[in-house]
């Protein structure tokens, strides 16, 4: 049994296949769906559907998930907003179709859009991740209003400038539970300011996130939560069974120590 979660080259590799999708609902009003490496969320509120993050930017990424919305029952729901934890392209991914079809509401940090449209293109890659513009720019403690739901931002700088983390509560057979989403998994590699700051960053989230009593921790790439296997497992999961994703509020916290141990 390993300690921490193994990335490598091959492991950012994968973030660019787009030959493999799953999905889940995981929640009475939280789906997932993901590739081999990288996941979105998609979450039912009173104003609409939220997306956190968007996997890479290819329009099989938005059919998977309508195709899920859609499988679930959620078709008559209003894509409202898109929620994007920080610029890197394997997050902003498909907001183009977002915008484009649903006219979708997007949040991202301004750091972070900065970094959106300055990175260069790379030949083979579609450069529309940065199509489409943001509408509001998130700032460290403030709320984002989902009618009958709040998300709670926590900037988490150090994997970018401008990374962000949430908070929000989940439903599983109508309890409450509270959910935690760590934005940004690793430190810029070869950085050492930025590695002291995803430092402090970690231990910022992992302070409010305790005093939010979050029992529920998600991540955005699937090496970190053995994401594949668990999706599978709630797939098929009988409703004797427990709700994997429901780790206690002790749990939480021993989860996002992996995201200290991997910067050892």
């Amino acid at each position: 049994m390993r300690d921490i979660p193994e990335v490598t080259f091959d492991t950012i590799k994968r973030m660019e296949d787009m030959s493999y999708f799953i999905h889940a609902l995981i929640f009475d009003d939280l789906l997932i769906v993901a590739q081999k490496e990288t996941a979105c969320y998609i979450w039912k509120t009173a104003e609409g559907l939220v997306i956190f993050d968007g996997i890479w930017p290819d329009e099989r990424v938005y059919r998977e998930i309508q195709s899920a919305i859609n499988e679930v029952g959620w078709e008559n729901e209003e894509i409202s907003k898109f929620v994007i934890s920080h610029g890197h392209i394997d997050h902003v991914g498909c907001g183009k179709w977002l915008v484009d079809n649903h006219n979708t509401k997007t949040y991202l940090s301004k750091a972070d859009d900065k970094l959106r449209l300055s990175t260069l293109s790379e030949e083979g890659r579609s450069d529309c991740w940065k199509e489409f513009s943001i509408d509001c720019y998130m700032n460290d403690g403030e709320c984002i209003d989902c009618g009958d739901k709040t998300i709670n931002i926590i900037a988490t700088p150090g994997h970018t400038a401008g990374c962000m983390s949430f908070i929000f509560p989940v439903y599983e057979n109508g309890e409450r539970h509270m959910a935690c989403l760590f934005g940004g998994a690793t430190a810029p590699w070869g950085d050492e300011e930025g590695k002291m700051i995803q430092r402090e960053s970690i231990l910022k989230f992992m302070k409010i996130v305790a005093k939010a009593n979050c029992d529920v921790a998600l991540t955005n790439h699937t090496t970190f939560d053995i994401g594949l296997e668990r999706i599978l497992y709630s797939q098929s999961r009988l409703s004797y069974m427990p709700n994997i994703y429901i780790l206690g509020e002790e749990g939480v916290q021993k989860f996002c120590n992996v995201f200290l141990a991997i910067m050892q």
